[in-house]
Order: C-alpha cells, then structure tokens, then sequence
C-alpha cells in the first residue's frame, strides 16, 4: 500500500475535501509498482473545530460526503505512517510546519499546487522511468528549502472556514483542478 497524507490548518475543510477527493480518485487503482493507495488527512493546529456547513454543502455538491469526517492534529508517527509516501499540504506555511515536525519528510512533501505544476512538466510515473520513487524524485528536482520558505500565494490554497459558500466551492474547485497529477502517478 501506498499512503498519502493531505494536511491543512484545522482538518475540517480544505483537507477534509482533499483527502475524500484524492481517495474517490484513486480508488481501486494502482500504481506502476502495482500499489493501491490509503489517502488520510490531518492538521496542524490542535483544535477541536467543527466541519464548516458550507465545506459540507461544497463537498456535497460534487458528491462527495465529508459529514462522517473526523479531524485530528498531526503528529509525527501520522505523519510517518500516514505520510510515508506522500504528504500534500494545502499552503506553503504547512510545508514548512510539516518538514519542521521531521525533517526527513522534505523529499515526499509538497505543497499541492506545487506537486500539481510539478508533474505536469515530467515524465510520468512508469516502469521505464523508474516507477513511483523515482517519479517523486524528479518532483523534487532543483526544489530548495530555501525556495519554500517564502511565502507564496500561488502556491496556496485559501481557507474558506467561516466564510460564504461561494468561498468554500472555490477551494473546492481549486482542488479538484490540482488534481489531474493523478494521471501521471497511476
């Protein structure tokens, strides 16, 4: 099994619908190393919010149910268990909170928009280019820390939480439009 870990603030909204859509996509699929994927969120922040009605409604409205979600903080061990071979974040500021938890997490994390950009200009994940692993290392390729830890809004996703619906179809939305890397991967 491959795992894949989406993280985000507060894990009630924009990775809450990440991890469902990422998981809807890949289900029943494998990789070219013939793997199937555990896709799982968390967040960085240690709060207890509630799902957000309007990230409900969202995920709804392109089929998605998030209501049995369950959020929970990041931790270390999540991170290696549920990261161990992919970690998406939802902004730059994620990245750096997660590589900051395990620094040995760097070479398998990525912003989403970031990871999304990436693999549209390599090749695809196949056995004559390496398979998984190495499709991962050629995202990373001339990536620096350095280059990460400034912020950037381009590399974003905005939080809706306790905003307008219209708010939180667009976070929808900008998700779903990062998400044609899958084809690259499987």
């Amino acid at each position: 099994m491959r795992r894949l870990l989406v993280v985000c603030t507060a894990n009630v909204c924009r990775s809450a619908v990440a991890e469902r859509m990422l998981a809807r996509e890949l289900a029943g699929r494998r990789d070219v190393d013939g793997h199937e994927w555990i896709v799982r969120s968390a967040g960085t922040a240690d709060v207890q919010a509630p799902m957000d009605r309007n990230t409900i409604a969202a995920a709804e409205a392109i089929g998605l149910d998030i209501t049995d979600h369950v959020a929970r903080p990041l931790t270390r061990d999540i991170l290696n268990t549920d990261g161990a071979d992919l970690v998406l974040t939802m902004t730059r500021e994620h990245l750096r909170y997660v590589v900051a938890l395990d620094q040995s997490a760097w070479s398998r994390s990525f912003t989403l928009k970031d990871l999304a950009r990436r693999a549209a200009t390599v090749a695809p994940a196949t056995a004559e280019t390496g398979g998984f692993e190495s499709w991962r290392s050629r995202l990373a390729e001339r990536r620096t820390a350095a280059d990460m830890l400034k912020p950037d809004p381009c590399d974003d996703i905005v939080d809706p939480y306790g905003g307008p619906r219209w708010e939180h179809d667009r976070m929808s939305n900008d998700v779903r439009a990062c998400l044609s890397f899958i084809s690259r991967l499987v």
